[in-house]
């Protein structure tokens, strides 16, 4: 490259001309976190601007956030819960624990609803969720603490004398905890509640299902810009309207003005009186644009597939068959719904060290039932059949509907002609309630005093008895 070429490259006015040019000078945004240079998770590709890849990924088609909220939505309406067996095959809640309550009130400024969806969206859109603990003089996690995931990174540091490096976490800055103030601070992973996705690059840096979407965003992202520049600027009306004589221009303006009058503006909706053999013709789709939409619907079914969602949850659904609320959940909890709780559900377990007790297994759950919230006749069948085969008792079955214990209810009952297959043509007893015990009678207490004498005061008595019925002859 001759002087000429390098000084007509660094000339003001070609820079300003075509900042992103070829040639050009780019200074990049390398400062746009405030702290510096792009974490490497991010900032791989010096020249990202160039080869159109964003540093800080995020939502770029609503299908996607519909995809995301759908989560968001289900999850954040969950009750969690921390469970523990209690050794005769069943579990109880535990109330008093420090999980127990940090599934309830996470911090002073979230509740659990904002909790999860904060959780959730860094989860799907990052493929990271980082929060900060916080412990009291016990020890115990009293409040967790979220951080932007594009200003967080795992770290390694070498401990001497030790084998293996100790995990840290490099976490920006946060307006809402004092701890912070200084910028980037190292904490070590034992106080970070760290949830990823999948980690194919880096076993602490997990990948969100966005990068696997880059061809079906780039399509849906070119149509949507396409068809909106075509929008603006091609003129289509929803009709025409034709006529087998030959008119005149003054004519047609006339007859223009006078439907307009009728059916543009404050007067739209109104019924024109067409004359002179005029006939209105609105225009269809044309098979362009149906191709188009049929493009669109496939891009929407391959994003939603890789989430998980039924496209019938996110309002585009092409089955003539309507599926009842439970079917569509069972769908989604066995697609996608199930394991991501399940996923929270277990790193919170791994977090609090529920997995080290030693004196009975005890877990965290998020209780699925609250998504039949609103079918209501769905959940009161399952109840019913629940209770009429003796897997709930009465008062466990109110107790899920918030009812109050009815008496003789804590017992779980079945029918009486389910028995045994082996006893199928023997008569089954029924159960008979113990009766009260009868006063003994004169002769039974003769008898069983009688059963008590020897042999001479049983011959005596009878003697006395024979004695006593003879002169009650003779008198």
């Amino acid at each position: 490259m001759n002087p000429l070429s390098v000084l007509a490259a660094l000339a003001p006015w070609r820079t300003k001309a075509n900042p992103a040019g070829e040639g050009n000078p780019h200074p990049g945004p390398y400062n746009i976190l405030g702290q510096g240079w792009l974490p490497d998770a991010w900032g791989r590709n010096l020249n990202f601007w160039q080869m159109d890849y964003d540093p800080l990924p995020g939502p770029s088609s609503s299908i996607v956030e519909a995809c995301v909220w759908a989560y968001a939505r289900a999850i954040a309406q969950l009750p969690g819960y921390h469970k523990r067996d209690i050794g005769n095959g069943g579990n109880e809640i535990v109330t008093n624990s420090a999980l127990s309550r940090l599934l309830r009130t996470p911090n002073d400024y979230m509740t659990s609803s904002d909790f999860l969806v904060h959780l959730i969206r860094s989860l799907l859109l990052t493929g990271n969720s980082y929060w900060v603990a916080e412990r009291n003089s016990r020890s115990e996690v009293t409040a967790l603490h979220w951080t932007d995931p594009r200003q967080c990174h795992p770290v390694q540091i070498l401990v001497e004398g030790q084998s293996f490096r100790e995990v840290f976490y490099q976490i920006g800055f946060n307006p809402l905890t004092g701890l912070f103030d200084r910028g980037n601070i190292a904490i070590p992973a034992r106080d970070v509640f760290h949830i990823k996705l999948a980690t194919p690059r880096h076993p602490l840096i997990g990948e969100t299902w966005l990068a696997s979407l880059q061809v079906e965003q780039a399509t849906r992202s070119a149509i949507t810009t396409t068809s909106s520049a075509l929008a603006s600027n091609m003129s289509r009306p929803s009709g025409v309207l034709t006529s087998d004589r030959e008119l005149s221009g003054a004519q047609i303006q006339e007859l223009r003005a006078k439907w307009n009058e009728q059916a543009v503006g404050l007067n739209s909706g109104g019924v024109p009186i067409l004359g002179w053999g005029l006939k209105f013709q609105p225009l269809s789709v044309s098979n362009a644009d149906a191709q188009v939409i049929d493009m669109l619907k496939l891009t929407d079914q391959a994003i939603a597939a890789v989430f998980g969602v039924p496209m019938i949850l996110l309002g585009v659904s092409n089955t003539a068959t309507q599926k009842s609320s439970e079917a569509v959940m069972a769908e989604w909890l066995a697609a996608g719904l199930g394991w991501l709780i399940n996923h929270i559900e277990v790193s919170f377990d791994a977090f609090i060290g529920l997995n080290d007790v030693t004196a009975g297994r005890e877990w965290t759950e998020y209780d699925t039932r609250a998504l039949l919230r609103s079918a209501f006749k769905d959940r009161i069948d399952g109840l019913v059949s629940g209770v009429q085969g003796g897997l709930y008792a009465p008062n466990e079955a109110r107790s899920l509907e918030g009812l109050p214990a009815a008496e003789e209810g804590d017992e779980p009952r079945l029918q009486a002609q389910v028995v045994p297959l082996s006893a199928w043509n023997q008569p089954q007893p029924m159960p008979t309630a113990p009766s009260a015990p009868s006063a003994p009678s004169a002769s039974t207490t003769a008898n069983d005093n009688a059963a008590e004498q020897t042999p001479e005061e049983q011959k005596a008595f009878a003697a006395f008895l024979l004695e006593r019925a003879m002169n009650h002859a003779a008198g």
